[in-house]
């Protein structure tokens, strides 16, 4: 018998309505919420609020919904709350209900601003934690690298940093009805561009640079990332315009103060490849897989290594066998300076192969012996490998960042900025920590399984029955949010 039409009759009571029964079993949500506490958002927030006036909206809820924001790549909070009603997963996991009063937009922002990027840091340093204490990361191999974050700006109306104050300080004697400025000196940062350089006026901490041939306006995410999983274990926030070899050795730092475990390796990419760079590796025991920008010698003519360094005379031996002795060279200059003379030059037979008219020069970094250790630290093999991780961890990491809106800034500002790589980092972390415990839950039950198969088979060496309880015992446990 054919049923009767469907049709929707609003009711006044759902009694048997469970929110909980409408969200499958194997939303990601569900194992997000059973492996990562934002309760600890509370007590670390509780000093900035004041102990009168009317209730906020509760910290873990906020810190929920920035995360949704960035987990489901919501384009913005406005649209985060205008989904937030017909979503019921997202309902769920931020511990509302069908009747719930949804927040508005702005109290996000609001939060943001007061709380500052020190939640969100801790935040990613206690997923960065459980990602540690699940065996996630090793340290043994590490790879560093960056990417351009395009800012919230229109990189076609910048304006110079002259003009820019020039307009701020008119705006600032109209406010204070002409009333004499401070003084500049006072309000001068370091971080502050040189005058006559351009900036964007809606977002002035955001820099220009170049890459591949084309201009970019924006910031960088300097990140850190252990070899074993693909874990993020550091990441820094810069205008664009910082040199990513200025900060491997930060990064190394944090890497080793968040794991608590200090790389053994490092590969990065021939902008970290510096001469400071690989003496701070080498005092700090950092085996480094980073090449660097060589010296391109002149067509036709004899390559760098075709002259070997006597160190005990401190001169290079020419391929003619003349000697290139050092010259005076100011001490503020990173190279030295070594020829031969020029008459000795004038009668060689193989000048044509070597040099012109003025004789052969040297050029010989300060810190040549740390360039030489770097370079012929590790075999071919061994360096060309580290450079594929490299490939496949770091770039790879931020590829899979493009899903949840890494290369645009949703905000504006530094401080913006560092919030939300934070999170997006905070949340890779996450789907790499949910994907791990799954193949560990898998690997427990295959071997329980077995092992059951085992003892009920006398075929079986007592080695295969203590192999798999080793493996069931040290699998078992580490699945977050699951029960073996």
């Amino acid at each position: 018998m054919m049923g009767r039409p469907q049709t929707a009759a609003a009711k006044l009571f759902y009694t048997d309505f469970n929110l909980d029964q409408r969200v499958r079993s194997d939303n990601p949500l569900r194992t997000i919420r059973a492996a990562i506490d934002f309760d600890f958002v509370r007590p670390l927030v509780r000093p900035l609020y004041g102990v009168r006036g009317n209730e906020s909206i509760d910290p873990a809820l906020l810190l929920k919904l920035m995360f949704v924001l960035f987990y489901e790549q919501v384009p913005s909070e406005r649209a985060l709350m205008e989904r937030m009603s017909e979503r019921l997963d997202w309902l769920w996991f931020c511990g509302l209900d069908l009747d719930s009063e949804i927040p508005n937009h702005s109290v996000i922002s609001k939060a943001r601003k007061r709380w500052g990027t020190a939640v969100f840091a801790e935040f990613f340093g206690r997923v960065l934690s459980q990602c540690v204490e699940a065996n996630l990361v090793d340290g043994k191999l590490v790879h560093v690298d960056s990417s351009i974050v395009a800012a919230n700006a229109d990189k076609t109306k910048l304006r110079t940093v002259l003009r820019l104050a020039c307009q701020d300080l008119y705006d600032r004697l109209e406010e204070e009805n002409q009333e004499p400025p401070p003084d500049p000196k006072e309000d001068t940062q370091a971080s502050e561009p040189p005058l006559g350089s351009a900036v964007s006026p809606t977002d002035p901490e955001a820099r220009l640079t170049h890459k591949n041939g084309k201009t970019h306006l924006g910031y960088k995410d300097h990140r850190v990332v252990d070899d074993r999983c693909g874990i993020i274990t550091a990441t820094a926030t810069t205008s664009a315009a910082v040199d990513d070899g200025s900060m491997l050795m930060g990064l190394l730092e944090e890497h080793e103060e968040n794991t608590g475990q200090k790389a053994e390796a490092a590969a990065a990419d021939k902008a970290y490849g510096t001469a400071q760079n690989y003496e701070q590796l080498r005092d700090n025991g950092v085996r480094p897989a980073i090449p660097h920008q060589h010296q391109k010698g002149t067509p036709g003519k004899f390559a760098r290594d075709r002259f070997h360094y006597d160190a005990t005379e401190d001169c290079y031996v020419c391929p003619a066998g003349q000697k290139l002795h050092r010259t005076s060279s100011p001490p503020e200059r990173d190279h030295l300076d070594y020829r031969a003379g020029t008459k000795v030059c004038a009668a060689c037979p193989l000048r044509a192969q070597c040099t012109g008219e003025n004789g052969r020069t040297f050029k010989r970094h300060v810190l040549q012996e740390a360039i030489d250790w770097a370079d012929h630290l590790l075999p071919f093999w061994e360096r060309r490998w580290m450079m594929r991780r490299r490939r496949i961890r770091a770039e790879g990491s931020f590829a899979d960042a493009l899903r949840h809106g890494f290369k645009r800034a949703r905000w504006r500002g530094l401080g913006k900025m560092t919030i939300q790589n934070l999170l997006i980092a905070a949340i890779q972390n996450v789907r790499k920590l949910l994907k791990y415990a799954r193949k560990r839950r898998g690997t427990a039950v295959l071997a329980e399984n077995s092992l059951h198969l085992a003892k009920t088979m006398s075929v079986w060496s007592s080695w295969a029955v203590q192999r798999l309880t080793e493996l069931r015992d040290d699998n078992v446990g580490l699945e977050f949010g699951y029960q073996a």
